[in-house]
């Protein structure tokens, strides 16, 4: 029996968009092969197995500038009973340290998956929930040509065995679109290595289940984390161009880097002497010599390192060395390579460069501004997308008409003297001090925990101007650091013991 035709297209697309994932996973974790120029320099470079230098991966930060700002604060619904079930799924499920992973993988390939699907008894109750991240090179949700807002269908392809053994899986998630077309999950296999010449595919029934499945839910439980519409891009692609080049320059100047230790030498012959030609090293002359053997460690040279030492070659006119290549040709446009990476995936050079001049906090955040602006793009993506999947999770443990929120942390939280005086700015001319707060970065939980601790705006201006105090401290005290007036280990004892009492002012005073 012949695949359908989604199966088809739907496995045809997912094959297709394979090798751009891989390259980007590559380009990713520093596993790009170098292009060469000629198939000669190659051979030489692997004589040296510089040709399996490990790169300088500076393509990875454009990606980790993005996801190293992405951190979930919480994910609530107001309801006691549904929040304590999401903790029970993140627990269950490992989403501290899953979900992250999913961001990275979103921002560095463009797609990933997260499938949600329940866990069943032999009775067909609900044992738990299981929310598990899936590979862009393993599943792809095909969205309708008419409404691209709808999901079509999805596809996830997988292989079992290897060698003359291998089958291909693939599994096709279907919704509900009424009684011609009801929600279903089919299941196929291809036996031995895929060709396009052949339509192999076989419904599958290997495990004892038939081929086709019901689909109890009516939706596709594969959720779409994604850096754009249809697909992502990744956050480096623009990357992949300055890191070749990066990576051919770090080869080259490898490879000249012995010849500047121990240059290359030669010697001119004097034509005009008889003897011309090299001369042995050893005086056959010499009663020591007699009998010498040139190619011996124990014959003695005549030609010392020692001052004062004359050498007598015969037979050459002149001697010289090679001057290996300059280091700045290889270091020069190096660095123009970063900053070109810098530029073309708008990332701040600073992410690339920490060691450059200190920046105001005004100046930081000017030119963090576009990545900024990336930041809040992926927060809102990837927080709806969140959503999306955890009120599913919730309607299969039975909870309906659940909205979920996702809070992040803020994307430009600033915590310095200068983000504080504008915030006790903004608060005198009249902005609410909840939105003050927040536009600040303050988390909108803990700027809720303070306002009902407060009794009064004096309260909150004397909270505002402690901070500001702190801020301004904490700049005294690096100076202090690099002066030698204080050591680092007694400014973190006493910020410790400070921060502690200020993050406290709040609670004593409600518990009264």
């Amino acid at each position: 029996m012949a695949g359908t035709a989604d199966l088809v297209n739907a496995y045809a697309e997912l094959a297709a968009a394979r090798p751009g994932y891989a390259k980007a996973e590559a380009y990713f974790d520093g596993d790009v092969d170098e292009i060469f120029a000629s198939d000669k320099v190659a051979r030489m470079l692997a004589k040296s197995n510089l040709d399996e230098l490990d790169e300088i991966n500076f393509a990875r930060i454009p990606v980790t500038a993005v996801t190293d700002r992405l951190h979930i604060t919480a994910i609530t619904t107001g309801d006691g009973d549904a929040d304590a079930e999401i903790s029970e799924l993140i627990k269950r499920n490992q989403l501290d340290e899953e979900l992250p992973g999913l961001h990275t993988r979103a921002c560095s390939q463009g797609d990933a998956y997260l499938m949600v699907w329940p866990q069943l008894d032999a009775d067909g109750g609900i044992l738990g929930v299981d929310m598990l991240v899936n590979s862009a090179a393993t599943v792809r949700v095909i969205y309708d040509e008419e409404n691209p807002l709808r999901k079509k269908l999805a596809i996830k392809s997988w292989c079992v065995g290897s060698g003359k053994d291998q089958n291909i899986r693939a599994d096709l998630w279907y919704p509900d679109n009424g009684d011609d077309d009801p929600a279903r999950i089919e299941r196929w296999v291809w036996e031995g290595k895929h060709t396009k010449k052949n339509d192999k595919w076989a419904p599958y029934t290997g495990d004892g289940q038939d081929a086709i499945l019901p689909n109890p839910y009516g939706v596709i439980p594969f959720f779409h984390y994604r850096t754009g519409r249809p697909y992502g891009r990744p956050e480096h692609y623009a990357a992949y161009g300055p890191q070749s080049l990066i990576n051919k320059l770090v080869v080259s100047h490898a490879a000249t880097v012995d010849f500047q230790s121990l240059p290359q030498r030669y010697g001119l012959i004097d034509p005009q002497v008889d003897q011309s030609g090299m001369q042995a090293d050893f005086d056959p002359d010499n009663p020591e010599d007699l009998g010498g053997d040139p190619e011996s460690s124990l014959n003695p040279s005549q030609l010392r390192n020692d001052p004062g030492e004359m050498w007598m070659l015969q037979g050459l006119k002149g001697v010289g060395q090679f001057e290996a290549a300059n280091p700045q040709v290889y270091l020069a446009p190096f660095d123009r390579y970063v900053k070109a990476m810098a530029q073309v995936t708008g990332t701040p050079f600073a992410e690339f460069d920490s060691t450059g001049d200190a920046i105001s906090g005004k100046a930081r955040v000017e030119a963090r501004a576009s990545q900024t602006a990336r930041v809040q793009a992926r927060q809102r993506s990837f927080g709806a997308t969140h959503g999306d999947a955890f009120e599913f999770a919730l309607l299969l443990l039975g909870y309906d008409d659940i909205d979920v929120t996702v809070r992040w942390q803020p994307a430009d939280y600033r915590d310095d003297p200068e983000g504080w005086a504008t915030v006790n700015g903004k608060i005198e001319a009249g902005v609410p001090r909840e939105r003050a707060l927040i536009e600040n970065g303050c988390p909108p939980e803990l700027v809720e925990q303070w306002m009902s601790a407060l009794d009064d705006d004096a309260e909150l201006q004397r909270r505002v101007d402690l901070l500001a105090s702190i801020g301004n401290a904490v700049q005294a005290l690096g100076t202090g650091v690099q002066l030698g007036a204080i050591d680092q280990a007694q400014v973190t004892q006493l910020l410790d013991q400070v921060l502690g009492a200020a993050s406290n002012l709040g609670e004593s005073e409600a518990n009264r």
